[in-house]
């Protein structure tokens, strides 16, 4: 089977090198119009790859990296593709969406990273190792029946990668890491280990305060002070990353700050329990951006 990565985003791109690495067939999808073929270069090494569009002729694993905002006009595209029988849909974002139990599809896995990398023009630089955990998207299809071929792949490319049943609690880990982390890498233009060196440490623990308040309202258990700490962990462990908030920022781009800490505030709005601390970040990043 044959895998398409969409987009060229640094995450997005460093699984289609350690894919390749492996053996197996990619191919990237980017926006319209583009190229047949594109570089990409990691470790001083370079990668090529050919480009394909939708619809998709025959079955195909489909890795998605892909901004929180793209998520939805993504998904409708692919609707309107009707994937080949057998093919499987990997989605990786920041942040949540407010109406994602409506547009995510059936049979679609979430993959959840603590990696690091950014783009460097054509190269992509893997700033922090970690680990990753993938699992079903839909709450309803939540189980311990893991999808072995794609598992295989992924955990080759990109390794430590752990099956999780449980992927929504994973999501909010990793929702409370970028809430806690990436805003603040724009606010003080820094590399994400400079922050060791901030007064942010307060703030950290209001924001989880806040942010453990609403997982829970949506079942999910999380303790503050183990927010705060993985915090400070991905922080020493990223410490020469750029956040992708931060080089969205930097270069112009839409950030995912309204999935990000605008989730969290208007969740809560809506909820009765406002959440402050993540408001006022949240117009803070759109006020330093462009969009």
């Amino acid at each position: 089977m044959q895998w398409l990565v969409i987009g060229q985003g640094a995450i997005g791109s460093l699984m289609a090198i350690n894919l390749q690495r492996t053996g197996v067939k990619v191919a990237l999808k980017l926006r319209q119009p583009q190229p047949e073929s594109v570089t990409i270069s990691l470790d001083q090494q370079t990668y090529s790859f050919a480009t394909q569009s939708l619809p998709l002729t025959e079955p195909t694993h489909i890795f998605a990296a892909i901004k929180a905002y793209q998520v939805t006009e993504f998904l409708a595209e692919l609707k309107q593709s009707l994937l080949p029988i057998n093919s499987t849909l990997v989605l990786s974002y920041n942040g949540m969406l407010d109406n994602e139990q409506e547009v995510l599809p059936a049979g679609a896995l979430h993959w959840v990273t603590t990696h690091g990398a950014y783009r460097d023009g054509a190269a992509v630089i893997h700033a922090g190792h970690g680990e990753s955990w993938l699992g079903w998207a839909q709450v309803e299809q939540a189980s311990n029946r893991r999808p072995a071929e794609v598992f295989t792949a992924l955990n080759n490319a990109l390794p430590l990668l752990n099956w999780s049943p449980a992927i929504h609690q994973r999501r909010w880990q990793k929702l409370a890491m970028n809430c806690l982390i990436n805003p603040f890498t724009v606010i003080h233009q820094c590399r994400n280990g400079e922050l060791l060196h901030q007064q942010v440490l307060d703030e950290q623990y209001a924001l989880a305060e806040e942010l453990v308040w609403l997982a829970h309202h949506h079942g999910v258990l999380l303790q503050v002070e183990d927010l705060v700490q993985q915090a400070q962990q991905v922080i020493h462990q990223t410490a020469n990353n750029y956040s992708s908030m931060y080089m969205d920022v930097k270069h112009g781009r839409p950030t995912e700050i309204d999935y990000l800490n605008g989730f969290v505030a208007r969740q809560s709005m809506q909820a009765g329990h406002p959440a402050p601390h993540h408001q006022a970040l949240w117009h803070r990043v759109r006020e330093l951006s462009l969009y």
